[in-house]
């Protein structure tokens, strides 16, 4: 982990998404800081929706002088990587609006992954899902974090006794405050 996450970290703002969406296209791991849920996934939808609609795709075509590559650039605008990110952000922003429990997640109140990504994950997995351990769905986003206090204070960490990620501000404010 790099200084930078493990600031994050810190700040309780990483969110212990499974491996099997760590892909920088179907989650934000992060809390951003300076927008709501909401709010983040509505302009990267329109940033998306803006960067794939067929002005955009042609220009991009008209950009590149080599067949192979104007052919690979349209390729990912019609698939999943374009005109299916967009899909799934709406399917994200949908569920941010009417899931209950995406908004927990995201929020960090509660730690169960929402429907919308267990659904995704089980759809990916297909047949290999009934052999996945229960606890592959789970991820503790502040490993890291407990690694490095374990280290560097490793009396005080022996005390406390949790191994627990912190699933919100205030539990990390309270175990900062403990210390």
């Amino acid at each position: 982990a790099t200084p930078e996450n493990l600031e994050l970290q810190r700040a309780g703002r990483v969110l212990g998404f499974p491996f099997h969406f760590l892909d920088n296209n179907q989650v934000m791991n992060v809390v951003p800081k300076n927008y709501g849920w909401n709010e983040f996934y509505g302009r990267l939808l329109d940033l998306t929706e803006h960067s794939f609609t067929p002005r955009a795709i042609m220009r991009r075509w008209s950009a590149t002088r080599d067949l192979a590559g104007r052919t690979v650039n349209f390729l990912r605008a019609i698939s999943s990587e374009g005109f299916g990110r967009a899909k799934h952000f709406r399917a994200v922003r949908h569920a941010i609006a009417t899931d209950p429990a995406m908004r927990r997640y995201l929020e960090q109140d509660g730690t169960e992954l929402p429907p919308l990504y267990l659904d995704k994950m089980r759809s990916d997995l297909g047949p290999f899902w009934q052999h996945l351990p229960a606890e592959a769905v789970h991820h503790d986003p502040y490993a890291y974090m407990h690694k490095q206090d374990q280290a560097a204070f490793p009396a005080a960490s022996r005390r406390r006794g949790s191994t627990e990620p912190a699933t919100n501000s205030t539990q990390i404010e309270a175990q900062s405050a403990n210390r």
